[in-house]
């Protein structure tokens, strides 16, 4: 799948129990939890639009809350998919410019990448939130399926949750990249 967050280092066995289990607990949510709503999700979707077009074929009726129930797991799951991404260290880019800087100064980049990333995050969170907030005080419903629009607007500002805490992972291992080298340098001297 992709490698732990926290890779456990003699600094962290000095930290003691607690540490550890936070550690455990952060890449159980940011990884299987993330990739069970992933999956979960996917098969949801897969479900319901196969079902629609079986319907629409065999009976002639389509089934209205399809598109509802489809958009609004495809924004939950895409986010999801994104934080895992940036947490990885894989998320698009443009690498033209990067690969022509010394290898030093990409670990850089990336810590500046994850900081944009975390401010794209904070956005999605406060207006996501100011969004669900309206859906509820205006009590709107979706069309099809009559449930509260704040429930799939939520998915909104937990994507932004998602992709701070990944920003957050991101810049931790780039300055780790960075204390390392500067480290390893230091020891070779």
């Amino acid at each position: 799948m992709g490698e732990a967050l926290f890779v456990e280092t003699a600094e962290d066995r000095k930290g003691g129990f607690i540490v550890r289990l936070i550690k455990v607990i952060w890449d159980f949510i940011s990884r299987r939890l993330f990739e069970l709503i992933g999956v979960l999700g996917l098969l949801v979707m897969l479900v319901v639009a196969f079902g629609n077009v079986l319907s629409r074929y065999v009976l002639p009726v389509s089934w209205a809350f399809t598109e509802e129930l489809t958009c609004g797991l495809f924004i939950l799951v895409s986010m999801l998919g994104a934080a895992l991404a940036v947490k990885d260290g894989k998320a698009m880019g443009i690498s033209l410019l990067t690969d022509l800087l010394p290898a030093g100064m990409q670990k850089y980049i990336t810590i500046l990448q994850g900081v944009f990333t975390g401010v794209f995050g904070y956005l999605l969170l406060s207006y996501g939130i100011e969004m669900v907030k309206s859906e509820l005080r205006l009590n709107m419903k979706t069309a099809a399926l009559g449930w509260p629009e704040a429930l799939f607007g939520s998915f909104i500002p937990i994507g932004g949750a998602a992709l701070i805490t990944a920003s957050i992972c991101l810049i931790v291992q780039g300055i780790r990249q960075i204390k390392e080298e500067c480290g390893g340098k230091g020891d070779k001297r």
